[in-house]
């Protein structure tokens, strides 16, 4: 078992704090808010089978469209990787797109109690056409939005809007800080395009005196760590947090097993034991593009998984589906067998909502 070490944790930590004042200074948390996410841990840390009233962050996946072909992620044509090993290589993952109507119809019904709402999964959210009206939807009702980006669209027209919408936390993923480098894992996008990007990111942001967070997020390999310090300079120089990740390495063995060869085991990856229980059951819900809800983002690119319900327009209520039957009884068996009682969550070697946010 690898585990995390105590600079990378206290690393984390300090991006979540940084997080949770930048929404608190913008009057997007309040007492019902943090009542609700205490409760949700407590549910948790207590073993209950149900959780409080609603999740404290819901992710959707608005669009799963990407201009991008990374190889951990979609193959040459772009189709999305089905992770279910019994479908690899076999099947793709179908793609569609999320009314904005059902995106705005669950925010208006959690706005109250949800800290966070993050608008992307597996897609290119800048590639959703109403994102930027799905943004400032959100903010105008305070509740917090993250998303996560290649980079490659972040033109001025783009950041602008993105700006407008009150966006609150923006990550830049690469995995390299050359051409060569980056496209052994991001197929499809011009890392001196983004580098620009990122630059008029910062420009737009200090001249218009937005206060929107912006992570530069390394995804890291062997192969690359030598351009993180250049990824770290840069970052530094625009005033972007920077992360360190570790990159898929499954991915990386089947389309470059000569380099998967030099990998070595990372200091960041944290691999729990079957029993162990994951806390996303009591805390996050995950809304596919066709309202299909899921207990965690993975299900989306895990075929033939049961869903938790789906979400009909003008009927569903986001209340009842979080400590419904099936949630519940979700949460029983991870209770009684932890990571084991499910296929996708026995292969998991997240740490829980924490890996990601």
């Amino acid at each position: 078992m690898i585990v995390k070490n105590k600079t990378t944790k206290n690393k984390y930590l300090l991006i979540r704090i940084k997080i949770a004042l930048s929404i608190v200074m913008k009057g997007k948390v309040s007492f019902k808010k943090i009542f609700n996410a205490a409760h949700c841990w407590i549910a948790q840390k207590f073993r209950f089978v149900k959780s409080s009233k609603f999740p404290f962050l819901i992710n959707f996946e608005l669009w799963n469209e990407c201009n991008a072909q990374c190889t951990f992620c979609r193959s040459e044509d772009g189709g999305i990787y089905d992770l279910n090993p019994d479908n690899i290589g076999k099947v793709h993952i179908e793609k569609g797109r999320m009314p904005i109507k059902m995106f705005n119809e669950i925010i208006e019904q959690s706005k109250d109690h949800i800290l966070l709402a993050v608008p992307y999964v597996n897609g290119e959210p800048l590639m959703y056409p109403d994102l930027y009206k799905a943004l400032k939807f959100a903010s105008d009702r305070k509740v917090a939005t993250l998303i996560s980006t290649n980079g490659e669209l972040l033109t001025e027209e783009n950041i602008k809007k993105l700006l407008d919408s009150s966006l609150d936390f923006i990550k830049i993923a690469i995995s390299g800080f050359s051409q060569d480098v980056f496209t052994i894992q991001h197929r499809g996008c011009d890392i001196e395009k983004i580098k620009e990007n990122m630059k008029n990111l910062a420009r737009m942001r200090d001249e218009g005196g937005h206060k929107i967070l912006v992570m530069l997020d390394y995804i890291y390999y062997e192969y690359n760590a030598h351009e993180y310090s250049e990824a770290l300079e840069l970052g530094r120089e625009l005033d972007f947090i920077v992360s360190r990740r570790p990159g898929n390495l499954h991915k990386l063995a089947e389309e470059h097993p000569e380099l998967a060869k030099k990998e070595k085991p990372q200091d960041d990856v944290t691999s729990l034991p079957v029993k162990d229980l994951c806390d996303w059951p009591w805390k996050v819900m995950t809304v596919n593009w066709d309202g299909s809800i899921y207990p965690c983002c993975d299900y989306v690119v895990w075929g033939d998984q049961k869903t938790d319900a789906v979400f009909q327009i003008g009927k569903s209520k986001i209340e009842e589906i979080w400590n419904g039957s099936t949630k519940i009884n979700n949460r029983k068996v991870h209770l009684t067998d932890g990571r084991a009682g499910y296929d996708i969550c026995s292969k998991c070697t997240r740490t829980g909502t924490a890996f990601k946010f």
